[in-house]
């Protein structure tokens, strides 16, 4: 029995059955083991017993049910979040990348008790499950099955869920556990978003279970909503309000109370397991393992803060370890060899032990190289030995593993080190590189494109994307960890750090910055190096007994370039005493190298500390210096020499005469301490030296230039002391705990400090030396080797001068900072000790908003070349990029870093070495240097530069200071500027004079000018160029710019190509023009009348320039707006010229009475409580009475509650627009630009957006340019994703942007910025003609009119844009084979759109043309996902060439009426094969489309030319819809003598019109063999077999002409297509041959629009002559000039052309027989008209002539009277 029952336990525990029924197998199980079972003590009793005693089958451990069902939760998140995100991707929409979960919160709730646990993938098996600030590692497994395989706690699981509506159900092994959901029936949620219509219960009322309680309205449908228990319900939200799914609608207030279980929340910690199946504490495992783990957090899966750092931080650690281990790799050759061996030969398995084993015992040793070299050796060698090639391939595939661990090694353990570390960054490179180009959906979309067959791909991409802030976190680690110890870098890390360095995306900012610091630290010689220089350099100047200075050496110190301040100080400090007072002098000498020091004098105090002090003068450009006789710059290496260095006291100067003390001249003491303590000890002492210091200077004389801060002078004495004191610390105190030190001593000494006349008191606080720290981080690096400065100033009051805080007051007057003192400064810590970098606030009015923040970047260039004085141009080529990198770098940190917004930062370079060279030669290298870094220079807001050069034209002539100034507003135009500093002789004051012919703005101003503090204009021009888009008033200074970049290939540009006038509203809402300064406008609206002067019409064009201004309320659209731009298009209309719109607006304009916003009450339902609803709005007597006047509103008076009261009835605002009247005007001027497109040239260019209105001015303006980021809107993405209540469209540029509006035709052309829009709007003008009276501008052409085409359209498909513009030669290189139009002058519009047509415009010749030519290639049309609806799919429907779809007809038609518009005549490039005729095309309108190519052409006003091109065919429907009678005025036909028109192609005639039994009787004619066999059958006496035969041979013979005869039916049918019959019939005018029709059509053009001019002047002389009246009198006209033997050159259009050009000049001398003639026809056209007139009312014919005898002169009258007289009788004549 106990067998049975334990096989029977056995096999129920085996059994899994899986179902949505339960079953008894584990209660069984329970059953069985129970001891009355076993004993077999059971009665019928027993089982209702243990019902009664609730006796429940057994239940896994809870934590492991918790954790378990965690898990599976999370695990079908996961499942799910992956596979929609898969789904939408194959489907070509963009989800966004938040919604590919890696971290999914679970609640359970178990036995009353609720489980809050987080779930994170730390790799695509490893889960960790974190709960409480505790956290679990376990391994997950999916089965095929749908269960997980889990490894918990050393133990491994299978598991499986059932989700059911209300629990979850784990079952783990054969036990299972029921997790409820939360689940509270008092409260009562909307099911989806909606609206709420109603309640049906009153508020309070009652409900049963199952009754409805609410409508609520989703998507225009009525839901019910219904209680799940009764109760009495409560209102939350009130009828009418917005609902969101899962939001709370009402509240329960329950009649059993009970039902309603709140479960408590369980706060403990997870139980400690042993870690995750036991991997090893082996090396190598190690490393294994952590890599993997960070290969995986590159891939995407981290955990969520606050594991993620230390986790991350002790896996770097650990791999660093590992890395340096030199047993790693000799751990992983054992590994492999033991798996190995026995597969490899025992002599090779020998030799590579040995190798193992002696590297082994010699592994501490530093010289031992792991020894791949020699393994690899080993192999080689033997494989050598193996002759048959499948044992060599055995011997390979088995030594496989040891080839590639001894190549990771080849390099040793470093190589191998840096080799892992690079691969991580690498990964995360490839990842990141993705995503720096533009908007996430933009990249998305091109990672679609490169992987269009593995979406898994594009979806791993951005699933690690989403993680950048936590990779970003790990790659600064490895950085630091790969570079923090070692400066030195390789090839291959500078490469990727300096792809790193490139990611220009702020979420990878930190990443590039970290990569910059290191690339900037890896230039510095190192600290080390540096120190022991100097050392041997102090050395080698003191002689052996230390008493001799050699000067030369120490000279080169003070002078050298490289930076020494920060190693100087440590020599302070040095065991030799002469160094000591060697290192103080050079710090000396060097800090006030600018200045003119007159002596330098040691001693010591009595503790034998060295003093040095010294006497200077202020230079004369600094600040300080008044107006005073300058005293001779004696220059400062003859000094030197003058002392000779003697050691204790140097020879005093002349300048030391005590009578006269200038004012400028300063005393300073410098002196040194191991600590602040001994400094404080010695403090008496140390004031003492300035005791005896020269007679005080009389009372300090008004300074010319005020000093940095505007010191209330007081007739007191100026104090003239400097005190510099050197401390070194080596604890270590931040910068604050410092600085707060020093002012508590200096406070207290503030007196005596005052009395022995201390102006400034510096401590300089030498870091500790390096060289004793081993390990120390790339931060403390980068910062901590200079010594700080703490600057007290005695007009501070001994406050410490924050500006100068780690600056050496004496440099600080070169870098100008007095010219700053229009900002409050703070200075920002810089990596790079040459930058000195400060955020400048401008100083605002107490209590007004600073809103302008700056960067000023500041730098000193000093010399390094110790041999020369001179610098070379080179150097400060070379130097300045350099410090300009420099300078981005640290801007890009600081920038990133803080807080507020800044804009118009500034960099200023101060060079102090002399160049020889041309200032002119600056300009040129600046420009360039600046062009490569536009982008990044504009990106950090960088727009204006100084630099600042002393300049040597020869090397004999004397110095000049030259300031540079650069200045970069619009970002599309660098202004540069050069001056020289100049003295001016009356007052002394140094000045900016212009340097060479352009005179800058600074010209005649003080060098110490202040800059300026942002304008207006520039604040607006910061807000427009934020958006994306350029400031209003820039785009004149761009049209300005482009115009010379259309100038720039031919010569004599003029110099004003440039002239407008701004179109203004008067206060009676007329236009009138005036100039006002940039940013004068008072609406969001302004316009130009701009006069151009272009290559084709040098004279000048008028255009009408009108531009949203984003600045003024967003650019949104008012009546004023509207008017403006009613006005000036109706003036560009009256005038005909074109109209251009630059679209940067945000629609029709919104907005509130505001007076009545400030004052309105609201009359509650119950006053007690709000959220029952109101029932009006009202006013109270008092505020009505304020109002009433202004007619801002209209009330009803009621009498509630006790008072009076005026109730809202309408709001009409006392302001105008912002309601209805802004639609009104709104359309207005739609109606106006419709009207505009109709009678002028139009042309809109979108940037930054068009939204509403805006979006349809230019749609009816038609042609649309694009900029590239900007987008074309009516609704925006966040209101539709309101509307459709979750995050669907990502940005507006997703629904209008380019990728939109260029693919259906809107934009005709986008373009990447602004200037480039301006361009193309003018190379479009550049076709048209200057207003809509003129004739097209026709410009003379380098091209030859009578050259031969070289491209030859082909019989396969080819780009028909090689026929219009030509294309490189195929075959030979730099050759151009040349199209139909002159070189370079087709330009394509509408490319993306309808792309089997091809439209543009050209030259033929110079003259501008609209063209239309056909693709005969294959296209795709790609249909983008909509992701509105989520089953919508991105789809790719291909066109074949040759055919009209509903789209590309849309375009032809949509072509043919711009250019008409355009005034441009038009060709047609003809090679249709019919319209596409499927049912979806049928569906989509192709019948509509086609029509309108009719419609258009018809109503074409200039010359039409269609030539059908060399193997181009027009067939069926096509040639209908352009057929010249459609228009015979203006379009005419032309055929190549290759191409072929019909109705049907010739394979479709045959099958129709020559079917098989015409092929058969055409046989039967035509082949012999045929026709006797046919004749044998038609005889009657043959025998049945001889019959049957004859028909097998007929059969076989058909079958074998058939398809030969095929073809010549077809060549049969071809030719009733040829250009030959077409003209027989009079359908086309004339056979062209391709390589001369360029000569051709060019003539033929010319004399249509010659005619054109000429049939124009004839109508306007007689308006009721048909046309062809008027060709045969042209032609009757040539005769009569020419004689009538030429009569045949009537058909040659270069004569005819030639003819008219002669008789249309105007020039007198030569008779027009044209204008003879037409003067006769104007005569007779007014007599006829006269006579008619008279005839048809004869009571006026007396009143004429009375009215006209009065207005002629005697001797007419006199005439007429005979006439007259003549006429009654006739006799006497």
């Amino acid at each position: 029995r106990e067998e049975a029952i334990s096989n029977m336990v056995v096999a129920l525990k085996e059994l899994s059955i899986r179902g949505d029924f339960r079953t008894t197998v584990e209660y069984l199980i329970k059953l069985l083991e129970t001891e009355s079972f076993q004993h077999n003590s059971i009665d019928t009793g027993w089982l209702d017993r243990l019902i009664a005693e609730k006796v429940q089958a057994e239940r896994p451990d809870t934590m492991l049910g918790v954790v378990c069902g965690a898990l599976h939760v999370a695990d079908v998140s996961f499942r799910n979040s992956v596979s929609n995100f898969l789904h939408s991707l194959e489907r070509g929409q963009v989800l966004p990348a938040h919604t590919l979960l890696n971290t999914v919160d679970v609640e359970l709730i178990y036995e009353g008790k609720k489980y809050v646990l987080k779930v994170t993938r730390q790799s695509p098996n490893s889960y960790v499950v974190i709960m409480n600030g505790s956290c679990v590692e376990v391994d997950v497994h999916r089965l095929s099955d749908g269960g997980l395989l889990l490894s918990y706690d050393g133990s491994s699981y299978t598991t499986y869920m059932k989700e059911e509506v209300d629990r979850y159900r784990i079952t783990i092994g054969n036990k299972t556990c029921v997790f409820e959901k939360e689940n509270d029936p008092s409260i009562l949620r909307s099911p989806s978003a909606g609206k709420l219509i109603q309640y049906v219960v009153e508020d309070g009322g009652h409900v049963f279970a199952g009754q409805c309680f609410a409508e609520i309205e989703v998507m225009k449908m009525v839901m019910t909503l219904t209680a799940v228990e009764s109760g009495c319900i409560h209102y939350v939200k009130r009828p009418g309000a917005a609902l969101d799914p899962g939001c709370v609608i009402a509240k329960l207030q329950l009649d059993d109370p009970s039902r309603v279980q709140q479960a408590e929340l369980h706060t403990g910690t997870l139980p400690k397991i042993q870690s995750t199946a036991l991997r090893g504490e082996k090396l190598h495992r190690v490393f294994h393992y952590v890599l993997d783990n960070l290969v995986n957090v590159m891939n995407g899966y981290c955990l969520p803060e606050p594991f993620f750092n230390s986790k991350v931080k002790d896996w770097v650690e650990r791999l660093m370890k590992t890395l340096r281990d030199p047993s790693l790799p000799l751990l992983e050759l054992q590994d492999i060899m033991t798996s190995v061996s026995g597969r490899i030969p025992p002599n090779v398995e020998k030799s590579i032990k040995k190798e193992m084993a002696q590297y082994a015992s010699n592994i501490t040793s530093v010289l031992c190289q792991f020894p791949s070299q020699q393994i690899a050796n080993i192999l080689d060698s033997h494989a050598a030995t193996l002759n048959r090639k499948s044992e060599r391939e055995v011997f390979f595939m088995n030594t496989q593993s040891i080839v590639q661990l001894v190549q990771r090694y080849r390099s040793g353990i470093r190589g191998h080190m840096k080799a892992v570390v690079m691969d991580l960054l690498r990964q995360y490179l490839k990842v990141e590189t993705q995503f720096q180009q533009g908007h996430y959906d933009k990249c998305v979309f091109a990672l679609r494109e490169e992987n269009k067959s593995d979406m898994n791909a594009v979806l791993n991409y951005i699933f690690s994307h989403a993680q950048v802030t936590k990779k970003n976190l790990l790659v600064t680690m490895l950085i630091d960890q790969l570079c923090g110890r070692d400066p030195t870098l390789t090839d291959e890390l500078i490469n990727i750090l300096t792809e790193l360095t490139q990611l220009s995306k702020t979420t990878n900012a930190k990443v590039a910055l970290r990569a910059r610091q290191v690339l900037i630290a890896s230039h510095l010689p190192s600290y080390e190096l540096r120190h022991n220089q100097v050392e041997s350099i102090f050395l080698s100047a003191i002689d052996m007994y230390g008493h001799q200075f050699c000067i030369e050496n120490l000279q080169k110190l003070i002078l050298s370039e490289t930076s020494i301040f920060d190693v100087l100080p440590n020599f302070f400090y040095h065991s030799n005493q002469v160094v000591r007072m060697a290192a103080l002098e050079v710090y000396v000498r060097r800090a006030y190298i600018a200045y003119e020091l007159n002596s330098v004098q040691h001693r010591q105090l009595k503790d034998s500390t060295c003093v040095v002090e010294f006497q200077f003068m202020l230079p004369t450009s600094h600040p300080n210096r008044g107006n005073i006789p300058t005293l001779n710059r004696m220059s400062f290496s003859s000094n030197l020499n003058h002392y000779g260095m003697v050691h204790v006291a140097s020879v005093s100067d002349v300048l030391l005469d005590n009578s006269f003390t200038p004012p400028c001249q300063r005393m300073g003491g410098m002196v040194s301490f191991r600590t602040f303590e001994d400094f404080v000890r010695l403090f008496d002492e140390v004031m003492g030296c300035f005791c005896d210091s020269p007679p005080q200077s009389p009372t300090f004389p008004e300074a010319g230039h005020p000093s940095l801060y505007d010191e209330d002078k007081s007739a007191r004495e100026e104090p003239i002391h400097i005190l510099n004191v050197a401390i070194k610390t080596d604890c270590d105190i931040d910068d604050e705990g410092l600085a707060a030190m020093f002012r508590e001593f200096t406070q207290s000494k503030k007196s005596v400090l005052i009395d022995h006349g201390i102006r400034r008191l510096t401590f300089l606080v030498a870091q500790k030396d390096f060289r004793k720290q081993v390990y120390y981080e790339v931060d403390q690096r980068f910062h901590r080797e200079f010594p700080k400065f703490f600057t007290f100033r005695a007009r501070d009051k001994f406050e410490e001068d924050r500006i100068y805080r780690h600056l050496e007051p004496a440099l600080a007057f070169q870098l100008e900072l007095n010219r700053m003192r229009n900002f409050d400064l703070t200075a920002i810590p810089c990596a790079n000790h040459k930058m000195h970098l400060y955020l400048g606030a401008a100083k605002v009015e107490a209590g007004a908003e600073v809103t302008d923040y700056r960067f000023f970047v500041r730098a000193i260039i000093r010399h390094s070349d110790l041999v020369t004085k001179e610098a070379s141009f080179e150097y400060l080529q070379n130097e300045g990029e350099r410090l300009l990198l420099e300078a981005m770098d640290e801007l890009e940190v600081a920038f990133n870093n803080t807080s507020v917004r800044t804009d118009c930062n500034h960099i200023f370079l101060n060079f102090v070495p002399t160049v020889v060279m041309d200032p002119s030669k600056i300009e040129e290298s600046v420009r360039s240097m600046v062009m490569r870094y536009g982008r990044r220079l504009w990106k950090l807001r960088v727009l204006q530069a100084e630099v600042k050069i002393n300049i040597r034209l020869m090397p004999t002539t004397p110095v000049i200071p030259i300031r540079l100034f650069l200045t970069d507003e619009s970002g599309y135009y660098l202004d540069i500027s050069l001056y020289k500093e100049v003295t001016d002789p009356q007052t002394g004051n140094i000045m900016f004079q212009s340097y060479g012919d352009k005179q800058g703005p600074l010209h005649g101003m003080l060098i110490n000018t202040p800059y300026v503090t942002k304008d207006l204009l520039q604040a607006k021009r910061f807000q427009a160029q934020s958006l994306g888009t350029t400031y209003v008033y820039d785009f004149l200074e761009m049209f300005r710019q482009a115009l010379f970049k259309m100038w720039d290939s031919t010569e004599g540009c003029p110099k004003d190509v440039l002239t407008y006038t701004e179109l203004v509203l008067d206060s009676q809402g007329q236009l009138v023009e005036m100039n006002r300064l940039p940013g004068g406008n008072e609406i969001g609206m302004v316009a130009f009348r701009m006069k151009l002067k272009t290559p084709e019409y040098p004279g000048g064009r008028e255009i009408v320039v009108i531009c949203n201004d984003i600045t003024y309320q967003i650019g949104s659209f008012g009546p004023e707006e509207d008017l403006l731009f009613l006005h000036a298009s109706e003036l560009a209309r009256a005038k005909g010229i074109p109209r251009i719109y630059i679209a940067a607006n945000s629609g029709a304009r919104i907005g509130f009475a505001d007076e009545i916003k400030q004052m309105f009450q609201v009359a509650w339902v119950d006053p007690a409580d709000p959220y029952k609803g109101f029932k009006y709005l009202y006013l109270t007597p008092q505020d009505y009475t304020k109002i009433s006047s202004m007619n801002s509103v209209h009330c009803e008076h009621v009498e509630e509650a006790g008072e009076s009261r005026y109730v809202i009835t309408d709001i009409i605002g006392k302001d105008e627009g912002f309601g209805v009247e802004n639609l009104r005007a709104s359309g207005t001027i739609a109606g106006e630009s419709s009207l505009a497109y109709d009678e002028i040239v139009t042309i809109s260019m979108v940037t930054c957006r068009a939204i509403g209105i805006g979006a349809y001015l230019v749609r009816l303006g038609q042609r649309v340019i694009q900029v590239e980021n900007s987008h074309i809107i009516l609704t925006g993405a966040g209101a539709l994703n309101k509307v459709l209540g979750r995050e669907v469209y990502t940005s507006n540029n997703q629904l209008g942007g380019v990728q939109i509006m260029a693919n259906n035709g809107v934009s005709h052309v986008t373009v990447p910025d602004d200037f480039e829009g301006v361009y193309i709007i003018l190379q479009w003008l550049s076709y048209m003609p200057k207003d809509n009276r003129s004739p097209v501008p026709i410009t003379a052409t380098s091209d030859p009119i009578e050259r031969e085409i070289d491209f030859v359209p082909s019989k396969a498909p080819y780009d028909p844009r090689w026929m219009l513009a030509g294309r490189p030669h195929p075959t030979v290189k730099g050759l151009w084979q040349s199209g139909f139009f002159d070189h370079g002058t087709f330009s394509e519009i509408l490319q993306s759109w309808a792309q089997t047509v091809v439209v543009g415009r050209a030259r033929l010749g110079g003259i501008p043309v609209g063209v239309i030519a056909v693709e005969t290639r294959t296209v795709e049309l790609t249909v983008p996902a909509d992701p509105a609806n989520p089953e919508s799919e991105a789809k790719i429907i291909p066109q074949a060439g040759q055919v009209w779809f509903p789209d590309s007809a849309f375009k032809t038609a949509q072509a043919i009426r711009d250019f008409d518009r355009e005034g441009l005549p038009l060709l047609i490039f003809a090679n249709w094969r019919g319209f596409s005729g499927g049912m979806k095309d049928m569906y989509d309108q192709v019948l509509k489309f086609g029509a309108y190519i009719v419609d258009s052409l018809r109503q074409f006003k200039q010359p039409a030319l269609v030539y059908i091109p060399p193997h181009a065919e027009l067939r069926g429907g096509s040639w209908v819809v352009i057929d010249p009678t459609i228009n015979p005025l203006y379009v005419e036909l032309y055929a190549d003598k290759e191409s072929r028109g019909g109705i049907l192609e010739a394979e479709g005639t045959v099958e129709i019109k020559f079917r098989r039994k015409d092929l058969l009787k055409t046989i039967r004619r035509i082949d012999g063999t045929y026709a006797r066999i046919a004749q044998q059958l038609d005889s009657q006496e043959l025998s049945k077999e001889a019959r049957k035969e004859l028909e097998k041979q007929l059969k076989a013979r058909e079958d074998h002409l058939l398809p030969i005869f095929h073809q010549v039916a077809v060549q049969f049918a071809d030719l009733h297509d040829t250009p030959g019959r077409m003209q027989e019939k009079g359908v086309i005018t004339d056979i062209l041959q391709w390589k001369n029709s360029r000569t051709f059509f060019y003539w033929r053009l010319r004399r249509l629009l010659l005619e054109e001019v000429a049939k124009r002047e004839i109508l306007n002389a007689h308006s009721e002559l048909s046309n062809s009246h008027i060709q045969s009198m042209l032609r009757r006209w040539f005769l009569e000039t020419e004689g009538a033997v030429k009569g045949y050159l009537w058909d040659n259009n270069q004569v005819v052309v030639e003819w008219l050009e002669k008789h249309l000049q105007e020039e007198d001398g030569t008779k027009s027989a044209i204008r003879e003639n037409i003067k006769y026809l104007k005569r007779d056209y007014a007599l006829k008209h006269i006579r008619n007139l008279v005839q048809e009312n004869p009571e006026v014919a007396m009143d004429c002539i009375i009215h006209m005898t009065q207005h002629i002169t005697q001797a007419q009258r006199a005439q007429i009277a005979h006439l007259l007289a003549t006429m009654d009788n006739p006799a006497s004549s």
